[in-house]
């Protein structure tokens, strides 16, 4: 093991999933969660500085309840270098089936280098026909995608359209599923909730009125960096 000073700790970063039940718990409990877990791992923890030192996570793209992922990113900081196959097995042993650590590394480059992330939207909803899938496809491939988006001032008609990289719709069994890359990047993250609140109302899917007959899913499957070669 290499020994480092307090001062300059090692980053170990952790890809994870967080599927199944988990997609319901908050980024905040998540955080809590991943304290409990790493303090458990018994890993050799850098704590920060001041009156009430701790380990100190760092986490990208933090996920929205009700959405599942194959690809979360954590760092951790150590005081020392250990064996990767080691972190991830503790980490492992202290997590459940529905999360787990896929990957343990010691990273190359910054979190702040991921910028597209992936995701696969599936629609359950009554009529799940070709035409249907050629009409969201329509929608997507408008040059404009107008939407009320949430910001730090409040509500604002925002063009979404920039902030996505692709999207398209198929037909699978009874479902519609759609597979997107949007912007990951801290100022221009785009939410894929937006994605379908634009759907519904261009669509007429997922409406109050289909609650108990249509639903949706949202998974995020993958991580890009600028020139969309895969993040690590």
């Amino acid at each position: 093991m290499v020994q480092v000073n307090n001062n300059t700790p090692i980053v170990l970063r952790v890809k994870f999933y967080k599927k199944g039940s988990l997609q319901y718990i908050s980024h905040l409990d998540l955080v809590r969660t991943m304290m409990k877990v790493i303090v458990r791992a018994k890993l050799p923890l850098w704590y920060t500085e001041g009156f009430n030192p701790k380990p100190k996570l760092t986490f990208a793209a933090p996920l929205s309840i009700g959405t599942e992922s194959m690809c979360e990113y954590m760092d951790i900081r150590l005081t020392e270098k250990i064996p990767t196959a080691i972190a991830k097995e503790r980490l492992n042993a202290n997590m459940t089936d529905e999360m787990q650590a896929t990957e343990v590394y010691y990273p190359g480059e910054k979190l702040t280098a991921l910028k597209w992330l992936a995701y696969e939207i599936t629609l359950e909803i009554k009529d799940a026909t070709p035409e249907l899938a050629e009409k969201i496809n329509s929608v997507l491939e408008s040059e404009e995608l107008q939407v009320f988006k949430k910001t730090k001032s409040g509500e604002a008609l925002v063009n979404i359209k920039p902030l996505i990289k692709s999207a398209s719709a198929r037909v699978a069994g009874q479902r519609i599923m759609i597979s997107c890359i949007l912007s990951a990047d801290p100022s221009a993250f785009l939410n894929p909730e937006y994605v379908i609140k634009v759907l519904k109302e261009k669509c007429g899917i997922l409406s109050d009125d289909n609650l108990l007959e249509e639903r949706y899913s949202i998974m995020r499957t993958n991580a890009y960096k600028e020139n969309m070669t895969l993040f690590s």
